[in-house]
């Protein structure tokens, strides 16, 4: 779990903010109080492609940690268990261990939860003029 939430901090914050350290080295200059329209667009535009590529990467992780080892084929046909409908005759067995796939897809998870948990904290009390009103 704790090395699920150091790669969904990695991942969520670490980008951002390594691009936003590669902005202020294109921008050049101390004390510049204003962005360059192009230094905006690269790191906007970096993040993206960033994040287009470890998806890429995970997507490429994913598929090679989802064969079956004693079988030699995917596992292509069967359904995750969060895919999976709810209903009383399902049998409740012993918790199987979660293979790596699973485990990529917990850290994307955990990223989108992260983020959205802190961006909420930013706009509400961090953010200048506050997101609540002021009366």
């Amino acid at each position: 779990m704790a090395l699920t939430v150091i790669s969904a901090a990695a991942i969520g914050f670490g980008v951002p903010l390594l691009w936003v350290w590669i902005g202020s080295q294109l921008q050049g200059g101390s004390g510049a109080t204003e962005l360059n329209f192009t230094v905006a667009v690269a790191i906007l535009a970096g993040i993206i492609v960033t994040y287009i590529g470890v998806l890429y990467i995970a997507g490429w992780l994913m598929s090679r940690f989802e064969s079956d080892p004693d079988s030699g084929k995917q596992r292509g046909t069967s359904r995750e268990p969060w895919m999976r409908g709810m209903s009383d005759t399902r049998s409740v067995g012993p918790r199987r261990k979660s293979t790596a796939a699973e485990s990529i897809e917990r850290v994307f998870i955990v990223t989108t939860m992260l983020v959205t948990a802190a961006a909420w904290v930013w706009f509400l009390f961090f953010a200048e003029g506050g997101g609540l009103p002021s009366q």
